[in-house]
């Protein structure tokens, strides 16, 4: 790639990192974790449960000191705690292609130097 194509490439990704920026900078309230169903039996020999067909209850799932731990949720999850979980993960993938962004800029950028460097003393 000729130096151009890489300084348009760099100030397309650098355009890219500042509207994500923008946008992680005002994330709004959020809930870490992921939101998991499980089915359980109560325990009553009469009882649809004991007959194959769990009751379902919703969970949510964190990872805490390299333990997972579920916190109950209810049988049917409310929205708003459904939105903040899935704002907490867009945010988390808004943040890796950040960093993804700032690799691949970096990269380009030494590219520049290293084709500008001259050597001294060599023949």
């Amino acid at each position: 790639m000729d130096e151009s194509k890489v300084r348009q490439e760099v100030r397309r990704l650098d355009a890219e990192r500042r509207k994500l920026i923008g946008r992680v900078l005002r994330p709004g309230r959020m809930i870490k974790g992921s939101l998991y169903q499980l089915g359980r039996s109560c325990g009553n020999p009469n009882c649809k449960c004991a007959r194959g067909q769990k009751h379902l209850s919703w969970y949510l799932s964190l990872k805490a000191e390299g333990k997972t731990k579920l916190t109950y949720i209810g049988r049917v999850v409310p929205a708003d705690i459904d939105e903040r979980v899935k704002r907490y993960r867009h945010h988390q993938r808004m943040l890796a292609r950040i960093r993804s962004i700032d690799t691949k800029i970096s990269d380009y950028l030494n590219r520049l130097r290293d084709a500008k460097l001259e050597a001294i003393g060599k023949k």
